[in-house]
């Protein structure tokens, strides 16, 4: 076999892999895009539901301080 057939093949055999590992990539990409606003949504939630906690944890705080002052 001489150089440039195993050139050819080598050539051959990358192009074979790169067409399989983008079908790959582009299959993920796909399925990303297609989770992508339920992604959204769940990190709104996050967001919303941190809020919640802060705004109440907040308020406790606020009512414990308020609730001392009365005691005496």
């Amino acid at each position: 076999m001489n150089r440039w057939v195993r050139v050819g093949l080598a050539l051959l055999v990358l192009a074979i892999l790169a067409r399989f590992g983008l079908a790959i990539f582009a299959l993920g990409l796909r399925m990303v895009l297609a989770l992508f606003p339920l992604v959204i949504l769940v990190g709104a939630g996050f967001v919303v539901y941190g809020l919640y906690r802060h705004w109440k944890r907040r308020a406790a705080l606020r009512e414990r301080d308020f609730y001392e002052m009365l005691d005496d």
